[in-house]
């Protein structure tokens, strides 16, 4: 069996020791165990070759035991030691708007930031000061759990050494907060944890955390307006026109509009079987929201889609005499065959309302 070399072990006073803190005074003065088996290790200080530990005699020691037993020593001598020990998350934040925002995409209206936070000491207050390795918890056992010594009922946290087996199904749906690391292959790995903190998505994965959100504002996302002329034709400048952003909703973009409305898009899925365009969301909720009597070509019943011409074109256009399928809105004027379309009519107004904002005047 190759020699497994390890960068640790334990003096007699079970003490952990790292190969490199040795002399060749020193090397001699003292008794070494394994970490894992408890077998007496030898320290190799060569000239040319790394320095390391190996057991004195033929063994069945593994090192994936090892870097086990060796991420929850240091990290638990870490956290014992020092006076703080941080955390980084790394979430989409969204725009502090955005509880308010009708415009509000995740996609669209949220960054990457990475939110540090601190395990021991948080606005001036312990959130953890005891750290214990292999400790039960609701009745699941933590490679180390993190408590709170003044508060005994404070929520724990459990930190998991991920080696060969990740945290089952049974712990992570406990509700409690577990910090999992990622898969510990060397001491590297280990010795990162210690150098950086606890970094999601980088060297673990957290469950059922909730870091409070920085406060950031997002300007430049662009969205959809609805403007009706003077003569009542409807115009839609949609968002993929970049023309119209999420900081200007209360600005008037046109000067020969005499009302404009911003429409919420992408369109929220809902259980209703219509869905309007934004022609449709914006005259409806003229006539439904603002009591306007409007007529136009779109509101007809004899509006429909037409694949072959891939638009709305008016399905009487041959029998009005009509050259065009394309009559115009404003033709219902005059159109003594315009109907309102009793489904459009029937919409909810209640959904009107979540989605079309109108533009103050």
């Amino acid at each position: 069996m190759p020699q497994i070399k390890y960068s640790y072990c334990l003096d007699e006073k079970n003490q952990l020791v790292h190969i490199k803190s040795l002399t060749d005074a020193t090397r001699h003065a003292h008794r070494w165990r394994c970490l894992q088996c408890g077998q007496e290790m030898v320290a190799n200080l060569g000239q040319k070759n790394a320095w390391y530990f190996s057991h004195k005699a033929d063994t069945a020691c593994d090192g994936e035991s090892y870097l086990h037993k060796l991420a929850k020593r240091r990290i638990r001598e870490k956290f014992m030691s020092e006076e703080s020990f941080p955390i980084t998350f790394v979430r989409d934040v969204p725009c502090k708007e955005h509880d308010k925002c009708p415009f509000f995409s995740k996609y669209r209206c949220s960054d990457p930031k990475e939110i540090g936070l601190d395990l021991k000491i948080w606005n001036n207050k312990i959130v953890y000061d005891i750290c214990e390795e292999e400790k039960s918890c609701d009745n699941l056992r933590a490679d180390l759990l993190l408590t709170n010594s003044c508060k005994p009922n404070y929520n724990p946290t459990f930190i998991e050494i991920y080696k060969t087996h990740k945290c089952d199904e049974l712990k992570l749906n406990s509700n409690n907060r577990i910090i999992e690391t990622h898969q510990i292959k060397s001491e590297e790995d280990i010795d990162d944890i210690i150098n950086r903190g606890f970094i999601e998505g980088e060297n673990c994965q957290t469950h059922n955390f909730n870091p409070p959100f920085p406060p950031i504002r997002k300007n430049g996302i662009p969205i959809e307006r609805f403007l009706l002329s003077k003569e009542g034709k409807a115009t839609v400048i949609y968002a993929g026109e970049h023309l119209i952003y999420c900081d200007e909703v209360f600005q008037k973009c046109s000067t020969k509009s005499t009302i404009e409305l911003n429409v919420a898009t992408p369109d929220y899925t809902s259980n209703l079987s219509i869905n309007l365009t934004s022609h449709e969301k914006g005259l409806l909720y003229l006539m439904r929201k603002n009591n306007l009597q409007i007529r136009n070509c779109i509101l007809c019943k004899y509006n429909r889609y037409n694949d072959y011409h891939s638009g709305y074109i008016c399905i009487l256009y041959k029998k009005l005499g009509l050259y065009s399928p394309f009559p115009g809105q404003t033709r219902a004027k005059e159109c003594e065959k315009f109907e309102l379309n009793q489904g459009l009519m029937n919409y909810p107004l209640s959904d009107l309302e979540n989605k079309v904002f109108e533009v103050p005047t």
